[in-house]
C-alpha cells in the first residue's frame, strides 16, 4: 500500500509553522554532533499495512549515502475502533524500545487505549518481525553496535537512533489529530538512554519517562563492563559524544526516572546522579523490579506522570523536606490524592555488584502528610517511597551511606 501519511500538500506550511514556534519549542542541537541536520520538517512516509493500527516506513537522516528507512507502528483511540476521521487534539507519545527489541504492537495499542496518538519506532533497521528492511540501519551480525565509534560519526548507532527519534516526533506532530503542544516520550533500557538524549535536545516534548536507562554509564553495571572493554580513546569518544550526562543539563521539562533496586545494567547511583542534572526531575525506584520491556512498561506511574502534564489529571505525590536526624528519616508530602503509607527501602550490603544486594522494607503510617521512620543499624543504601490510594508510588532521594 502506498498511502502518503505525511500530508505532503501541507508539509511546507507545516515546516514553516514549526519553525515559527517559540525558541523553547525546537530541536536544539547547536553545539552537538547533530548540528546541521534538519529535524523540523515532516519526513516522507508511507503506510505499508493498515488494520486496527498503521504500519509505517518513514525517511530519517542520511545513512551510507541515502535517506534511511525506519519502520514504525502508529495507533489512535478511534483507529482501534476502525474510524479515526473525527479525532483531534490528541496527546501524542513516542515509544522507544530497548536493546534486542523492536516495535511492539501491544505497547502502541496500550497507549492508544489510554487516549494517546502513539508512535513506536524501530531503531535497529528492522520491521516488526525483526527482519531487516530495505534501506534500514545495518547491524553487523545482528548485534547492535551500541558502543562502536570506529564507524563514520554519522553512521554510528546512537547518532542514527537519536536522529530517528527527532524525525519520528516531527512525523507525529504532522498528523492533524495530534495536539502539537502535548507530546511525550518514554523508552525502555537502551530506549531510556536514547530518551534522555532526545528529550534533552527536543524541547517540543513536554514530558519524558526513561525506564532503566540513564547517564553516567561508565559507572553502571554491565554498561561499565562494555565501556571498559573499549580502547581508552574510543571509550572517551563515546562518553563525550553519547553519554546522557552531557545532555541532561539541557533538560528543562519534567522527567521521571524509573528503575529497580537490583538492575544489572543501570545502577541506582547513576540514575540518581542523572536526575540531579535535570531541572524538573523525579525518581521512582521499585524494589525488585525486573529488567525487560514488559516489566518496564507495566509501571502505572509512567502514564500517571505523563497524564498530569498532558491531560490535567491529579499529579503524583511529592516528597519534600526530607531530612535525617538522630537516627530517624522524616519528610513531608505534597499530594492532592490521599497517601496511604511511606516505606523505607534499604540494604546493609556493600560492594560493587549492586545487582546482588538484598533489600528490605519498613512501612510507616502517614499522618497529616508527614512521616518518620527509624533507620536500621548498618544501613548502606536507602530511599523512601510513598504510596497513594491509587497505588501509585514515588521516591525521595537515594541515600548512599548513613
Amino acid at each position: 500500500m502506498s498511502i502518503n501519511c505525511s500530508f505532503r500538500i501541507i508539509i511546507i506550511y507545516f515546516c514553516l509553522y514549526l519553525s515559527g514556534l517559540s525558541v523553547s519549542a525546537q530541536v536544539q542541537v547547536r553545539n552537538t554532533i547533530w548540528n546541521g541536520e534538519d529535524f523540523l520538517c515532516t519526513p516522507a512516509c508511507r503506510v505499508v499495512k493498515e488494520d486496527s493500527i498503521r504500519s509505517l516506513i518513514f525517511e530519517s537522516v542520511s545513512y551510507k549515502g541515502q535517506a534511511k528507512s525506519v519502520f514504525a507502528y502508529y495507533a489512535t483511540p478511534a483507529m482501534l475502533q476502525g474510524n479515526s476521521s473525527q479525532e483531534k487534539k490528541l496527546p501524542g507519545i513516542i515509544l522507544v524500545h530497548g536493546g534486542g527489541g523492536t516495535v511492539f504492537r501491544e505497547w502502541v495499542v496500550m497507549w492508544a487505549k489510554r487516549g494517546y496518538a502513539a508512535l513506536a519506532l524501530d531503531t535497529r533497521g528492522n520491521g516488526p518481525d525483526k527482519k531487516h528492511i530495505d534501506g534500514g540501519f545495518d547491524e553487523n551480525e545482528k548485534e547492535t553496535p551500541y558502543f562502536d565509534v570506529t564507524l563514520p560519526q554519522k553512521e554510528q548507532w546512537v547518532y542514527q537512533a537519536v536522529s530517528d527519534i527527532f524525525n519520528a516526533h516531527s512525523l507525529l506532530l504532522s498528523f492533524p489529530e495530534v495536539d502539537v503542544e502535548r507530546t511525550a516520550i518514554t523508552g525502555i533500557s537502551w530506549g531510556g538512554v536514547l530518551t534522555c538524549i532526545a528529550a534533552s535536545l527536543d524541547s517540543r516534548f513536554r514530558v519524558a519517562v526513561p525506564v532503566y536507562g540513564c547517564g553516567f554509564l561508565s559507572e553502571s553495571g554491565r554498561m561499565k563492563q562494555q565501556l571498559d572493554g573499549l580502547p581508552d580513546e574510543q571509550r572517551e569518544i563515546w562518553l563525550k559524544q553519547y553519554d546522557p550526562s552531557n545532555y541532561l543539563p539541557r533538560m528543562e521539562r519534567p522527567i521521571l526516572f524509573i528503575n529497580g533496586t537490583n538492575d544489572v545494567h543501570f545502577y541506582l547511583p547513576s540514575m540518581a546522579r542523572s536526575a540531579v542534572l535535570a531541572s524538573q526531575s523525579g525518581l521512582l525506584i521499585k524494589q525488585g523490579l525486573r529488567h525487560s520491556h514488559k516489566y518496564g512498561w507495566q509501571s502505572e506511574e509512567i502514564a500517571a506522570f505523563i497524564d498530569q502534564y498532558l491531560r490535567d489529571v491529579k499529579p503524583l505525590a511529592q516528597i519534600t523536606n526530607e531530612k535525617v536526624e538522630e537516627g530517624l528519616v522524616s519528610g513531608e508530602i505534597i499530594s492532592s490524592t490521599p497517601v496511604e503509607k511511606a516505606t523505607l527501602h534499604y540494604t546493609t550490603d556493600s560492594g560493587q555488584e549492586r545487582e546482588k544486594y538484598h533489600w528490605q522494607a519498613i512501612e510507616s503510617k502517614v499522618e497529616k502528610n508527614k512521616w518518620r521512620i527509624p533507620l536500621p543499624a548498618g544501613i548502606t543504601t536507602w530511599y523512601v517511597n510513598i504510596t497513594d490510594v491509587r497505588g501509585y508510588q514515588i521516591s525521595g532521594e537515594l541515600h548512599i551511606g548513613n
